[in-house]
């Protein structure tokens, strides 16, 4: 009991500080930076957003999505799978931080109320529907999950420079390596630029505030 209580105490420590991390680099931070400047903060913003080619997916309600999807709401997405070890539970987590910190800060909580996350599987094979909702459930209700046939998901990762292969194992007891960068989707459904690795959810955060400001 006591144990638990300590590590919910150190949790709420850290998300303290990191708030507060957070609103003092909102401060200090200009309104406007350039690609440049926000590139070194951790994202890279393209010049001129891309365009994303049609695409054919299942979320984890089990609907068929397009690109639709990525429509009026800004959008991050992040490719992994269920059986990932280390570095898909570590970004799914930090993800979570990062929704946190804009629900909690005052000024810029608008902007997580059109926000999207997304996961989507590079595993399709052993992610079902109800594995991949289970999942990115833990880390965050209110996230999405999609997943669907092989050749869908490839073409949607090689459009948003995601790159994954598949590591040989015993049965099905094979690894997915792949990239653990976080697209970022604009409201027009254009790749707008991309967060870095490694990833440090009070800079993402105050990143995509800066990006959201100054957006037209």
């Amino acid at each position: 009991m006591n144990k638990n209580i300590t590590k919910a105490f150190i949790a709420g420590i850290v998300f303290i500080v990191l708030l507060l991390g957070l609103s003092l680099n909102l401060i200090l931070l200009p309104a406007g930076m350039t690609n440049e400047e926000l590139s070194a903060n951790g994202l890279y913003v393209y010049d001129e957003p891309r365009s994303i080619n049609e695409f054919s997916l299942i979320d984890h309600n089990g609907n068929s999505v397009d690109s639709a999807l990525l429509l009026d709401k800004w959008t991050l997405i992040f490719f992994g799978y269920t059986y990932c070890p280390d570095i898909c539970p570590l970004t799914m987590a930090t993800l979570n931080q990062f929704s946190g910190l804009l629900e909690a800060n005052g000024a810029y909580g608008e902007y997580a109320e059109d926000t999207q996350v997304l996961m989507v599987s590079v595993d399709p094979q052993r992610d079902s529907i109800e594995k991949l909702r289970d999942y990115v459930g833990f880390f965050n209700d209110g996230y999405l999950g999609l997943t669907g046939e092989y050749i869908e998901i490839f073409k949607f990762a090689s459009q948003l420079n995601i790159a994954f292969a598949y590591t040989p194992g015993e049965d099905d007891e094979y690894l997915v390596s792949h990239s653990g960068i976080i697209a970022l989707i604009n409201p027009n459904g254009l790749f707008h630029g991309f967060f870095k690795v490694p990833h440090n959810p009070g800079l993402m955060a105050t990143n995509y505030a800066v990006v959201r400001s100054s957006w037209k």
